[in-house]
């Protein structure tokens, strides 16, 4: 699905959940946990890139599940597909969204830190961290969650992990809440939404609201004292930036016309924060900016003449990649992590 006007797109590479989670209703209408298959990918993958895309954001109901589903006869999982999607010589940017917590294997955390095209940021749902409401909503436990925090943080330098959590589910206890207030600031999330509990129809956690339902009002207190911390966060992430040169692509015109905006590589278009060029280049380019202020959550950069990385791709007609071309990529990305590279 296009989302830019050439340069970047979300790329879905699966349908489906297997999932059970108590509040949500997707398994009901979409299905169980289908992956789109790797051909299929790398098709649409390359028919992007003759569009003029140079960014895919790979999305699905639980992307890092990706070919789990395959079968014994075919061993191919998410690390292999973000290989042979960086063998795309026009592609600069992969980023991986709506990921779930279960299924991070060691080879999916080795190229998520090793492919320099992926980007280092990883957005998970966590939906909570106390245990009681975990369990309530039938996601996976607290200690999973946290050891895997910490991994990808040891793993991946420079990650930044984007989340959203849920809020006044019921049965959520003062406890409940403050453990989740700790949590954050613990982790400290670059990039995090957070939503009040709304029933979905026909859902077990719609049940459990006739008993054990949260006044309205305090779901809403409790969101906003989250999304503030949240927002306090995301500031001092932002200022954290000044004075480095980042990577920007430019996504269009400023406001009134004036400079560029665009994003850093910690940042997904339309879901993210943005930063502000003086410069006007096209749609699609990409600068080295430095960082040289903040506005709030979003950063302000400086590209003068001669920072262009690279110019928007025009497009143009490719072949599709078969399994064994991908069989070769996968197996000459991996000698080449062994030697060192």
């Amino acid at each position: 699905v296009r989302i830019t006007k050439q340069h970047a797109a979300f790329l879905r590479v699966a349908e489906g959940c297997d999932h059970k989670c108590t509040f949500c209703a997707i398994p009901s209408w979409r299905g169980k946990f289908r992956s789109k298959g790797f051909d299929a990918i790398m098709f649409e993958a390359k028919k992007l890139v003759a569009s003029g895309v140079t960014e895919l954001n790979l999305i699905a109901e639980d992307t890092n599940q990706w070919g789990m589903d395959f079968g014994p006869t075919d061993p191919r999982r998410l690390s292999d597909l973000l290989y042979c999607l960086a063998e795309l010589p026009e592609i600069r940017r992969i980023s991986l969204l709506y990921c779930y917590p279960s299924y991070f294997s060691e080879e999916l955390i080795d190229a998520i830190a090793k492919i320099d095209k992926v980007c280092k940021y990883v957005d998970i749902p966590l939906q909570h961290i106390s245990q009681n409401v975990l369990t309530a909503m039938n996601r996976p436990p607290q200690k999973h969650t946290v050891n895997l925090l910490k991994k990808l943080k040891e793993r991946i330098p420079g990650l930044v992990l984007r989340t959203t959590f849920i809020t006044g589910f019921p049965g959520e206890t003062v406890e409940d809440h403050n453990e989740l207030v700790s949590f954050i600031k613990e982790m400290k999330f670059q990039r995090a939404g957070v939503f009040a509990y709304s029933e979905e129809e026909g859902t077990p956690a719609a049940v459990l609201s006739a008993d054990h339902g949260i006044p309205q009002e305090v779901k809403e207190a409790r969101r906003d004292e989250l999304m503030s911390l949240v927002q306090d966060l995301q500031r001092e992430f932002a200022e954290s930036q000044i004075g480095k040169t980042l990577e920007v692509v430019v996504d269009g015109p400023g406001e009134n016309g004036f400079g560029s905006i665009g994003r850093t590589r910690a940042d997904t278009p339309g879901i993210d924060c943005i930063v502000h060029l003086p410069q006007s280049y096209s749609p699609g380019a990409y600068v080295n900016a430095k960082i040289v202020d903040n506005y709030d959550f979003d950063l302000v950069g400086d590209a003068p003449e001669g920072s262009v990385i690279a110019e928007p791709s025009a497009g143009k007609t490719v072949d599709t990649v078969t399994s064994q071309e991908a069989e070769d990529i996968v197996q000459r990305a991996m000698a080449s992590d062994e030697d060192g590279h």
